[in-house]
């Protein structure tokens, strides 16, 4: 399985079951302006905040009216919530469709590692907009973080199910509260390079999948022999 269509394409905005603020979709129209809103509602976090973020701007770039959105919506804060809901529910499934996937299960436990580091890596790419919105917006709303709270938790016991008994065979010490800590370590460094980028290692850097793979890889006592092939440093020389 190519992972990266996984880890970058946004996710399709099926309507939420059950979500307090959001109206079931009566036809299918509806459920095509409901799919519009989210996606702009998406996008726009890329660059703004949850204040800076207005209805008149979401709905005009989905092509809707101001109507429309509160005809599907409650008040801003139930479409922030509904966007958050989408995010976790798309992430949780296409992780376990990496993880069930066959090269996946037969790949050596380094090669799992690093799957598992790349499809974190580039979650947090894709939707780093929601992820600051989210972490800004807690500050006066505590409850806007537990989606993506939530999401880590779940997502931690989705790897910990194919990887303990992997960490078994092995003869390893392994637990799902390890995983669960290992995985608490990744996020914990790919929030904060969201947040506050503080460096030398940023997001988008290519070594960033590399470093976590060696991080996971010796928390786990994986031989690191195959883990990271470093490239080589340009010495300016010509060959």
């Amino acid at each position: 399985m190519d992972f990266r269509t996984i880890e970058s394409r946004p996710p399709a905005a099926a309507t939420p079951r059950r979500l307090r603020g959001v109206t079931p979709a009566q036809q299918a129209r509806s459920e095509a302006t409901f799919q519009a809103l989210i996606e702009a509602g998406r996008k726009a976090l890329d660059n703004k905040t949850f204040d800076e973020m207005t209805v008149e701007d979401i709905a005009r770039a989905a092509g809707a009216s101001v109507g429309a959105f509160y005809g599907r919506f409650k008040n801003k804060e139930a479409f922030f919530s509904a966007i958050q809901e989408i995010m976790v529910r798309d992430i949780e499934g296409r992780l376990r469709a990496v993880l069930a996937d066959p090269a996946t299960e037969a790949a050596s436990d380094v090669e799992f590692i690093a799957t598992v580091a790349k499809f974190s890596v580039g979650v947090f790419r894709t939707h780093r907009g929601l992820y600051t919105a989210s972490f800004k917006h807690s500050s006066s709303r505590p409850g806007a973080w537990s989606p993506i709270r939530r999401l880590g938790y779940n997502v931690s016991g989705l790897i910990a199910e194919r990887l303990v008994p992997r960490l078994r065979r092995a003869r390893r010490t392994a637990s799902e509260r390890e995983v669960r800590v290992g995985m608490q370590f990744v996020n914990g460094l790919l929030v904060n390079a969201v947040m506050n980028d503080p460096g030398p290692l940023s997001l988008d850097d290519d070594e960033m999948a590399q470093y976590i793979t060696r991080f996971l890889c010796s928390f786990f006592g994986i031989a690191r022999s195959a883990a990271v092939r470093r490239k080589p440093r340009a010495t300016g020389r010509a060959k």
